[in-house]
């Protein structure tokens, strides 16, 4: 039996604006993903944004919380993109009292977003022109002449250093690229350590690099390389403060005054590079950004670095509507630093990783010996104190037993001025040798280069030199996606990333007290190309295009890249519409509405949809009955030439199939595909998507300009089982030809994605045979058994530990009694828009404590003793598209009964956050060995 599509609309009932509906103000959200600022709230009002009555509900909401005697502290006050204030609240329990007032529509707990992790690219440092050269950058340069003059780009990121050469060597002065800017935060603030910023009028970073980095890609106009964009004119928002500070946070409400300043100095294109959050399209930044997007900016966020945690790792705010966000492909041409080496044998280069602490550079002006002597434990190692003093000379270490910062703490307690770690894998990585007592450089070498400094140590003294010079190799890997690129889709099936850009090993300027360039990786690379790339389109129409034509022209224009040798392209949820091309985007003389297709699921027969959304009518739908297996859609097709009628045919692109389940079940990280990787046999056709135009008239012709409705016929692969739960895939190509005398031909292509079977029936919380959930005594790894006797007090507690395989808009925990009648909600017991768990030591489960204080209220804002007695522990999931007011849309587990049998609860539990430990608190820095 074939599988039916389903016209499932897949977007809540709050849509307009994004909000949840529910006053829950105690959520955290996503697990392994943010974190939240205790006692700090967002608190929403009923009028629209930068409305008439804005000013008036921010007067009577002072005024009501007057009269309530509520003590709270402003921390922002927003009305352009967002209604409301964000606040801190000393007492949590006046939390009920704010959710009723009249003025308010909603309160939610305030989330931090960690600084953008960046990965350092073995200190290579790519030819970025040599990118150009793929993307069409470097044609549009030479050939027409664009470089984003006239075009306003806002970087919201950690500043930048506005003193850097290649970016101008200035600061609002006449013809200065910084025009815009602020500093929201300061150098010393986090949102954990240092809660409260401290702004200033002057954004520039000399202790970060990541948003000089990134400035670098969109605007550099030096000797070593352009950027996309080097004419822009910038606006710089600084949003995260120094490391070192704690762990590199900001708050959502100062990233929100960001988003507000760059919008009320009217910036054409927003770069965000930063990820993370809920990872759903409701997030507060996600909606901000839609919002912008609404307004006539072009806003392009990073898709995220977690690439290896497999489905649904896209985060917000890349996941607001109409946000273009961006996939990472490698680099093709590496230009690396070098070691010199002088030996007896003769002398060559061989390349280094970045240094582990990017402050302590690995530079060498005049010979230095390398010496490789064991320790004291008989180890080349060097994890063990060495029993000899080698003073001004280099240690030459192998990685593994011990982290780098104690492989150069060893070495510089003998005398060593640099430490070189030769891999014990094949390639380069990047270490991380940061530490207050570690002043000496540290850096990392390949296995082979490390072999062949040993050989040459056989036959006398060897000396090197590194002098910031670099030597140029092809990236194997160049044009392939990045291993540590998002994967999605939203969890409401919506398809991330939009469309790909260079991001992998990416040379750009740096802070020039850190060394003025380094290679960094990272979507958030990827990102400020797209950017770039917005600002060139504009400026080619002169700055006549719509958000939506900037959007429709980089996504449709760009090419589906298959995956590491393999024919098939890759899934839309890897690469979105493929690797951008800005020669093509401004080259396109049609585009078609719209540029992506989400097909939601296959497997509801009780609803088709609404016609108005779907295109179809009511004779079609019963159309639609007889052929349940395939989604029709309309597309409109545009032909913008003047003059030239266009010819237009499709073909269907089938991508590879994805599940992050097993054949046996089982939860998998990393995604399975269909066809299987390195496949040769025969791919039977029911195993793919196919498409096809359901016109009586091929092929299709569009007039000069003008546009034509065209319906696709997408069936779904009927033979993939719905029990493995795959997410299928494709590209509709439509090949167009004008009857010009050039006969111009163009090829554009639209991504579509769907889930075989019933999405809203997949569990959410982890199987069984995982091991989770579970209850146990809090610090021990083993579940309680069935009727076990309990006490609860200051050195006694419970721990909940629970796994949720995916996303979810709700989970409840909460204690039952023996007849399943709720008693109470535990500390962090009510959870909105959730990200899955990943497979990582950092966020791999979560937690809650059951520590003898329950609450009454799913707000977790009344608060009470829990008494002796048998209870067990529930937790209610919400499975995928379901009404959070429908009973039966929960995944519901129970733990063993449990009998406690004395309480003794914290004191001042009500405001405590000592239980909300997660397993991102054990997290080992230095080197994972």
């Amino acid at each position: 039996m074939h599988a039916s599509i389903l016209f499932f609309l897949a977007v809540p009932s709050f849509l307009a604006h994004g909000i949840p509906l529910h006053h829950k103000s105690a959520a955290l959200s996503a697990p392994g993903f943010t974190s939240i600022q205790s006692g700090a709230y967002f608190v929403e009002f009923h009028g629209e944004p930068a409305s008439p009555e804005c000013d008036y509900e921010h007067e009577q909401f002072y005024q009501e919380v007057k009269d309530a005697g509520i003590n709270l502290h402003t921390r922002n006050t927003f009305k352009r993109l967002f209604n409301g204030v964000a606040i801190d609240l000393p007492n949590m329990r006046n939390l009920e009292k704010l959710g009723s007032m009249a003025t308010v529509r909603r309160t939610w707990p305030m989330q931090v977003r960690t600084r953008s992790a960046a990965i350092p690219s073995a200190n290579v440092s790519p030819n970025l022109m040599y990118a150009h050269q793929h993307t069409g950058v470097s044609k549009v340069h030479s050939e027409l002449g664009l470089t984003g003059q006239g075009i306003k780009v806002g970087v919201i990121d950690t500043g930048v250093d506005y003193m850097h050469p290649d970016l101008g060597a200035c600061w609002k002065t006449p013809g200065c690229p910084f025009q815009y800017g602020y500093d929201f935060v300061g150098d010393g603030y986090d949102s954990g350590t240092m809660p409260h910023p401290v702004p200033d009028p002057d954004p520039r970073d000399t202790c970060d690099g990541h948003g000089t980095h990134v400035t670098g890609i969109i605007a550099a106009h030096g000797s070593r390389f352009s950027g996309v964009a080097p004419n822009v004119t910038l606006g710089i928002y600084r949003i995260f403060g120094c490391p070192g500070n704690g762990a590199g946070q900001s708050a959502d409400d100062v990233i929100l005054k960001a988003m507000e300043a760059a919008h009320a100095d009217r910036m054409d294109v927003i770069n965000m590079s930063f990820g993370g959050g809920s990872g759903w399209s409701e997030d507060p930044l996600s909606v901000a950004a839609s919002r912008l997007v609404r307004d006539g900016i072009v806003m392009v966020a990073s898709a995220g670095n977690d690439g290896s945690n497999g489905l649904y790792t896209s985060g917000s705010p890349g996941l607001g509507a109409g946000v273009i966000n961006v996939a990472s492909f490698e680099n093709w041409m590496i230009t690396s630093l070098k070691i010199d080496i002088f030996g007896k044998n003769g002398n060559y280069s061989i390349v280094h990783s970045s240094p582990g602490n990017s402050k302590i550079r690995f530079m060498f002006d005049t010979p230095t010996q390398v010496v490789a002597p064991v320790d004291s434990a008989g180890s080349i190692n060097g994890c063990a104190p060495y029993t000899g003093r080698y003073d001004n000379q280099i240690l030459l270490v192998k990685r593994g037993n011990c982290t780098f910062v104690d492989k150069a703490a060893r070495a510089q307690d003998a005398g060593a001025v640099g430490i070189v770690v030769y891999n014990n894998e094949p390639d380069l990585m990047s270490p991380t040798s940061v530490s207050p007592n570690v002043t000496i450089p540290l850096v990392v070498i390949k296995p082979d280069d490390g072999q062949s400094i040993l050989s040459e140590l056989n036959f006398g003294p060897v000396m090197l030199t590194a002098t910031n010079g670099t030597v140029s190799t092809n990236n194997p890997a160049g044009g392939q996606i990045s291993g540590f690129s998002s994967w999605g889709p939203d969890p409401e099936l919506h398809q991330s990333p939009a469309v790909g850009a260079p991001g992998g090993h990416i040379f750009s300027t740096f802070p020039l007290d850190l060394g003025g360039y380094t290679s960094l990786s990272g979507t958030s690379m990827a990102s400020p190309y797209v950017a770039g790339m917005a600002a060139l389109i504009l400026q080619a129409r002169s700055k006549n295009a719509s958000v939506d034509e900037v959007r429709r022209l980089l996504l449709e224009s760009a090419h589906p890249k298959p995956a590491a040798n393999s024919t098939i392209p890759m899934s839309p949820l890897r690469q979105g519409s493929g690797l951008a091309d800005i020669w093509d985007s401004l080259s396109l003389m049609a585009t078609i509405d719209p540029p992506q297709l989400s097909l939601n699921y296959t497997e509801n027969r009780a609803s088709f949809g609404d016609p108005a959304v779907f295109g179809l009518d009511n004779a079609k739908r019963s159309q639609q009955r007889d052929s349940a297996d395939e989604a029709v859609r309309k597309l409109t097709l545009f032909n913008h030439s003047p003059s030239s009628f266009m010819t237009c045919t499709m073909t269907n692109l089938a991508a590879s199939s994805v599940s992050s389940f097993l054949s046996n079940g089982s939860f998998a990280a990393v995604p399975r595909s269909w066809p299987e990787a390195n496949s040769t046999g025969t791919v039977a056709a029911d195993t793919q998507p196919h498409a096809f135009v359901d016109s009586p008239e091929l092929p299709i012709r569009v007039p000069p300009g003008a546009s034509q409705v065209v319906e696709v016929r997408i069936k779904a692969p009927s033979g993939l089982s719905a029990e493995d739960k795959w997410l299928f895939g494709g590209y509709l190509r439509f090949n167009l030809l004008w009857d010009d005398q050039a006969g111009t031909a163009q090829t554009l292509h639209v991504p579509y994605t769907g889930f075989v079977g019933d999405y809203t029936k997949l569990d959410v919380l982890s199987a069984p045979e995982e091991g989770l959930p579970f209850v146990s005594l809090k610090g021990s790894p083993d579940a309680l058994e069935d009727n076990a006797h309990v006490t609860i007090d200051g050195d006694h507690k419970l721990a909940l530990h629970y796994r949720l395989e995916h996303p979810t808009r709700v989970v409840k925990l909460r204690l039952v009694d023996d007849a399943n009648a709720t008693v109470g909600y535990l500390p962090y017991g009510y959870l909105e828009y959730i990200g899955r768990n990943y497979q990582s030591v950092r966020g791999r489960y979560s937690n809650s404590t059951i520590n003898g204080t329950l609450y009454s209220d799913a707000d977790l804002t009344r608060p009470f003793d829990t008494q002796p007695g048998a209870y067990r522990v529930r937790i209610d999931a919400l499975r995928p598209l379901r009404d959070p007011s429908d009973p039966e849309g929960y995944q519901i587990w129970h733990s063993p009964r449990f009998i406690v049998d004395s309480v003794s609860p914290p004191k001042d539990s009500a405001s405590s956050t000592e239980d909300a430990e997660s397993v991102d608190d054990v997290v080992r820095n230095g080197e994972a060995m």
